[in-house]
């Protein structure tokens, strides 16, 4: 399937979960990726805050264990720039506040600018994936443009509610490769250097 096509479909799977599911599904990823990491050498982590409205993934839960175990991490999250299709790195952290933009998207209006180029690991929202490490967004690339402004080793994590599906059909040389995806029970990892 192309990405219209997969981008429809998945965007209705997401909006069928109950809040129980989201609740759920939100828990066992958040603790499939503490199993999984060790974070010992990440110091700055790129996360984003979740739509409400269109039932992403409820990062808050990673956000507050890592504020509370794991203090020599910077969080980082962005705002968007829908003329540019851009995103700017801002700090996280107790004194920030965040406020929805028109779009819904909660964003920080008070904090303190980080550079792209000193992110060491990033969180990175998705309708779907496939087999071969390519994610499907909402389909403006602000991801794509923003990785590409990253160093090479970031570490590149997706986040699914859902099994991938063989291919996307129009993943193309500006479609930047996860490094890793973690869904409820499984983990998916490619190799490294894909930016």
């Amino acid at each position: 399937m192309n990405k219209a096509q997969l981008r429809k479909q998945f965007l209705s799977k997401r909006k069928n979960l109950s809040k129980d599911d989201l609740a759920k599904k939100s828990l066992a990823i958040k603790q499939l990726f503490f199993q999984y990491f060790n974070l010992r050498g990440i110091k700055k982590l790129h996360i984003f805050l979740p739509i409400v409205k269109q039932n992403e993934i409820n990062t808050w839960l990673i956000i507050d264990e890592i504020k509370q175990n794991h203090p020599h991490i910077t969080l980082i999250t962005s705002k968007s720039h829908f003329k540019t299709n851009s995103m700017e790195s801002y700090v996280l952290d107790n004194h920030t506040i965040i406020v929805e933009n028109k779009r819904g998207i909660p964003e920080p209006v008070n904090a303190i600018k980080c550079s792209d180029n000193t992110i060491d690991m990033i969180l990175m929202p998705l309708l779907c994936f496939d087999k071969q490490g390519f994610r499907v967004g909402y389909g403006k690339g602000f991801y794509d443009r923003f990785l590409q402004k990253c160093r090479k080793d970031i570490i590149k994590i997706g986040l699914s509610f859902f099994e991938p599906v063989d291919q996307i059909n129009e993943a193309n040389e500006n479609d930047v490769k996860m490094d890793i995806c973690l869904m409820t029970d499984a983990i998916w990892e490619w190799e490294r250097g894909n930016c």
